[in-house]
């Protein structure tokens, strides 16, 4: 079972240099430059999704069409 995946990416060469400059400067390989990038998004796209999530919430408690659980009952199920 394959534990890695390929992903190939076409850039212009000026992008390409760029990438390549950027790298360098920050002493990582292009790949873990790229790698580190893209995580870096997913953490924030993740981050403005439970944002919105919790947003939502709030609105339908404030609206009535959710209830919270007080603390000690919460606690007690658990």
């Amino acid at each position: 079972m394959a534990t890695h995946a390929r992903l190939t990416i076409d850039m212009s060469l000026q992008e390409h240099k760029y990438l390549k400059m950027m790298s360098n400067l920050l002493g990582v390989s292009m790949r873990e430059f790229v790698l580190n990038a893209v995580s870096k998004r997913i953490g924030e796209l993740e981050d403005e999704r439970l944002a919105e999530k919790a947003l939502e919430t709030l609105r339908r408690i404030e609206a009535g069409e959710a209830k919270t659980i007080p603390w000690k009952s919460h606690k007690k199920r658990v």
